[in-house]
């Protein structure tokens, strides 16, 4: 079969927690940690866990401002597992209580055929729209494969004290039939490499 695939903000002495909207709340902390600002490069750093099912933990930096890479995320190319899967049946805007959404229903052929659903929803935390300082990606398997127990994911767009300058952090759970770091890795350098191109003004990149 193929494989595929919160923010605290420091202040003095405490931490300040930033709510964030129901079904748009973090999974987990990303530790991973990235260089200043003022030798930024588009690199995505990582660290992986295989306990109890596959986690991908990454951040990277994309040097333009932030709202130009917002606006550039919501759209479903940057963000779809093409790699991976066969098809796939996008119904945009599927949820209208987020700033954006889609559904997406995944097929792969392989000796048998694997479906499943995949929601995603996109919102400005803080700022607005056209210019966050906090914004985030999540998406779910909603129904489908029982090969697949468990997808879901965030992606979060952070603002730095560059205004030319943005923050992309992954988190990324997977626990499938031969799912393992290695490729769950690489979908996730290539959703990074994705939104990086499509955030210039390129297109998605040819998969790996």
């Amino acid at each position: 079969m193929k494989r595929w695939l919160s923010l605290l903000l420091f202040g003095c002495q405490s931490n300040v927690h930033t709510p964030f909207p129901p079904g748009l709340e973090p999974i987990a902390d990303n530790p991973v940690t990235l260089g200043p600002v003022s030798g930024a490069t588009e690199t995505l750093v990582t660290m992986t866990s295989d306990s109890p099912y596959v986690k991908i933990f990454a951040k990277g930096y994309v040097l333009v401002a932030p709202g130009t890479l917002w606006a550039a995320a919501k759209s479903p190319a940057p963000n779809l597992a093409t790699c991976v899967t066969d098809m796939q049946a996008v119904t945009e805007n599927n949820d209208p209580a987020y700033e954006y959404s889609y559904l997406v229903h995944y097929t792969v052929n392989n000796v048998v055929t694997v479906e499943w659903d995949d929601q995603w929803r996109f919102g400005a935390i803080g700022g607005t729209p056209d210019a966050p300082v906090l914004a985030m990606i999540r998406h779910q398997k909603t129904q489908g494969s029982s090969f697949i127990t468990l997808s879901e994911g965030t992606t979060e767009l952070d603002a730095t004290d560059d205004p030319d300058i943005s923050t992309l952090s992954f988190v990324e759970y997977l626990d499938a039939t031969n799912a393992g770091v290695s490729q769950v890795l690489k979908g996730v350098q290539h959703h990074y490499d994705s939104l990086v191109s499509v955030a210039h003004g390129g297109a998605v990149p040819a998969c790996p």
